[in-house]
């Protein structure tokens, strides 16, 4: 390991912009603030590293998130945490802010700007893989200055297998531009490596190799494709041929698999593909489970204004799409999509939409809304841009304070079915975005 360490492979790779490199990689217009966090995504392979820690994070405590990238740890605000974030990218570090962390800040991981003893806990998530070998334990040792006594540090770190994979300094220049290039790993080490570098720094460690068995279905993918990982071949050709939601489907199956596996204590076998680490001076709690409370995430809330589009208490069904950045945040739809909430007290709803379906002038699109079942308003979009809409609410539709407000259209199209140049695969089936939805205490 040490002759890997006496040069940069970022470099060698013909990465001379480290910061950049990563605002391309990974800044998007995903919405990971917790306030949109809907509570069936706690089974979703794509947030299981995060739900691990949202059950080992103690309500109330300081937490820093090392390589915050878009924030992908956001949903610990819903424990009332005060969330720190530190990041390469100045862009990464302000989408992290927008998605709800309290501070952020860009820099260094091994000279982190902050003072001793300052946080309970320090995470990260899909880090340690990028940082070369010879800043590691620079890495580790303020990891260790900004815990507080007793302080818990966890993350979740990409892995490799010695006897699958040739180490970096084996590859040739092209092989090893084509591996950065897909993830920007330049630092990844078996399991047992990773937790005896920390167990130079803490008295208590505790590892759990996982994706042994879980992975999305687009991470299969690009683990076959990218990495050249040996998965059977017609399960690949079945996971590339899902639609959309055959693919939210999928990940939800297999996140609920991994999150099984973590409340059981299943001991999984060495997959050389990603470890789990625990780590602090002080004797460690069990390694699932922890601070587990997630009432939080499925009760709702006991206050909030005339706003709809962030209370927890208000369902969005499947016809809707994860919210996303246009800007500003709001949500695509299918067909149809419904959202039910309870009002003692409504006199209407406020709303702006907008489509981006081709040819609208030439096929105008049909927009119907149906308010506890009764057909209330229709409309046809015939230009693009911003539109906003008022719609009174009569008393005697409203039945027992429950209201369903039902949005369809009489077409949908899909983005990028199969991807191309401007970006990667979108076979959504989408119609018009939603925002601003607000509650009006007057009839119109």
């Amino acid at each position: 390991m040490n002759s890997e360490s006496e040069e940069s492979w970022y470099k060698r790779s013909g990465i001379t912009d480290l910061a950049e490199f990563y605002r391309t990689k990974f800044v998007s217009d995903e919405v990971l603030d917790s306030h949109y966090f809907k509570a069936l995504d706690r089974f979703d392979m794509r947030f299981a590293r995060t739900m691990w820690v949202f059950d080992n994070v103690r309500s109330g405590s300081d937490v820093l998130d090392l390589g915050c990238g878009a924030g992908m740890l956001a949903l610990l605000k819903r424990k009332e945490v005060t969330l720190y974030g530190i990041d390469l990218s100045d862009e990464c570090a302000r989408a992290a802010k927008t998605n709800g962390y309290d501070f952020t800040f860009t820099g260094e991981l091994n000279r982190l700007p902050f003072e001793d003893h300052t946080f309970d806990y320090v995470v990260s998530l899909d880090v340690f893989g990028h940082i070369e070998f010879s800043d590691k334990d620079h890495v580790i040792a303020e990891i260790k200055r900004v815990l507080r006594p007793g302080g818990i540090t966890l993350h979740g770190i990409e892995c490799t297998n010695h006897n699958l994979r040739p180490p970096m300094n084996e590859m040739t220049d092209d092989e090893l531009r084509r591996f950065v290039a897909v993830d920007g790993h330049v630092g990844l080490e078996e399991e047992q490596e990773t937790a005896q570098r920390f167990q130079r720094f803490f008295k208590n460690v505790a590892f759990e190799p996982r994706y042994t068995l879980c992975l999305t279905s687009d991470e299969f993918i690009k683990q076959a494709d990218e990495y050249g990982l040996p998965f059977d071949a017609d399960l690949l050709e079945y996971l590339r041929g899902l639609s959309f939601r055959e693919r939210r489907a999928f990940d939800i199956a297999m996140g609920y698999v991994f999150g099984k596996i973590s409340e059981l204590n299943i001991q999984l076998p060495k997959a050389g593909f990603y470890v789990l680490i625990k780590a602090s001076d002080s004797k460690l709690g069990p390694f699932y489970n922890e601070h587990r409370d997630r009432t939080t995430l499925l009760q709702p809330a006991t206050t909030y204004g005339a706003s709809l589009d962030r209370r927890v208490d208000v369902k969005f069904d499947d016809g809707w799409y994860e919210p996303n950045v246009l800007p500003p945040v709001a949500r695509w739809m299918s067909r149809k999509a419904k959202v039910s909430f309870q009002s003692q007290s409504i006199g209407g709803i406020s709303f702006d939409l907008t489509t981006h379906i081709p040819d609208l002038r030439a096929k105008p699109l049909a927009v119907e809304l149906t308010i506890n079942g009764q057909l209330r308003h229709a409309i046809s979009l015939y230009r693009y841009g911003w539109l906003n809409w008022r719609i009174g609410i009569p008393p005697s539709v409203v039945d027992d304070g429950k209201i369903e407000i039902e949005f369809s259209v009489n077409r949908t199209w899909q983005p990028r079915p199969s991807g191309n140049a401007e970006g990667g695969r979108d076979d959504r089936e989408i119609s018009i975005a939603v925002c601003n939805l607000e509650m009006m205490s007057d009839e119109l």
